[in-house]
């Protein structure tokens, strides 16, 4: 009988043997390295093919396989810092594919998602930032690596089974300027793997009439007037009065909806005390502080 293997498992024997050859090898000399059948690593090499982490070169009628640029494995415990370093150095020297073989090698590990979106993707994000405030990154070029950092985050949706979706807990973010529109996306993306489903609206700043609260309103009724469960409404920005017009907006229709509605602001510690006055419920101008609290009443809601 064969033996079942899981994919972690086969790719990190493959990577192993791979990173100590500089030639390639075909998949019997894999299979016989491994020691995995030759039937199973034909599968699993296609499958490491397909995700970017290995490559292949014909020589007559055999397959030489060898590792991608960026492709090499992590050691366990993960090392989330020396990931974001390694990341963070191929988005600033604008080698996509090496970034995305890095992310692609991570989600396919035993790596903690929400973990991968804190600790790697969200410092390389506000490092870019970073570096074009002090002068050291032109607009274009930042404008060029934050879209390619966010194109590379969808791939943390890869392999979500709906198992791991609870039916009870649903989100939606706004954005209300255009720097939160990134938070305002990872916000929902979090909520997603953590199980919950969630709606990314996206940056509605110009939006903004004096219709506009009414429009928003019958958005979210619409999407949720069906719904039982824990919903928040997570309103991300950094100018005042979008803030204080989303805020009231949706603090407006607590009582209309059957599941236990939340109202979350993510804003700059200036503007928190704001929210408070308004009468959310929570406020924050962080991610982490976020989750850390979506899980706290998740927990009390049990």
């Amino acid at each position: 009988m064969f033996r079942r293997y899981t994919l972690e498992e086969v790719k990190r024997r493959i990577i192993n043997v791979l990173q100590s050859d500089n030639t390639g090898m075909s998949g019997i000399e894999l299979a016989r390295k491994t020691g995995i059948n030759r039937m199973t690593i034909t599968k699993y090499l296609d499958l490491l093919y397909t995700i970017g982490l290995i490559k292949k070169k014909k020589l007559g009628s055999v397959n030489v396989w060898s590792l991608e640029q960026g492709a090499a494995d992590f050691a366990y415990p993960m090392e989330y810092f020396e990931i974001q370093q390694r990341f963070m150095e191929a988005i600033l020297v604008g080698n996509e594919d090496s970034a995305r073989r890095i992310m692609m090698n991570i989600i396919n590990s035993q790596a903690d998602r929400v973990r991968i979106l804190l600790d790697v993707i969200l410092p390389t994000l506000n490092t870019i930032k970073e570096l074009y405030d002090r002068s050291k990154l032109g607009k274009t070029e930042k404008i060029y690596l934050i879209n390619v950092i966010m194109e590379i985050s969808e791939l943390l949706k890869f392999n979500l089974t709906r198992e791991c979706i609870k039916q009870e807990v649903f989100a939606m973010s706004v954005a209300g300027s255009e720097e939160a529109t990134y938070y305002a996306k990872f916000a929902a993306l979090a909520y997603q793997m953590l199980g919950g489903h969630s709606i990314f609206v996206g940056n509605v700043e110009d939006e903004l009439d004096p219709f506009f609260d009414i429009d928003i309103q019958r958005f979210i009724l619409r999407t949720w007037s069906n719904k039982i469960g824990f919903m928040v409404i997570i309103i991300c920005s950094s100018k005042e009065s979008s803030l204080r017009f989303l805020a009231t907006a949706a603090v407006s229709i607590k009582d209309r909806l059957k599941g236990k509605l939340r109202i979350v602001t993510m804003t700059i510690p200036e503007l928190e005390s704001l929210s408070e006055r308004i009468g959310v419920d929570f406020t924050t101008n962080d991610l982490q502080s976020l989750i850390n609290w979506t899980e706290k009443e998740l927990r009390n809601m049990k």
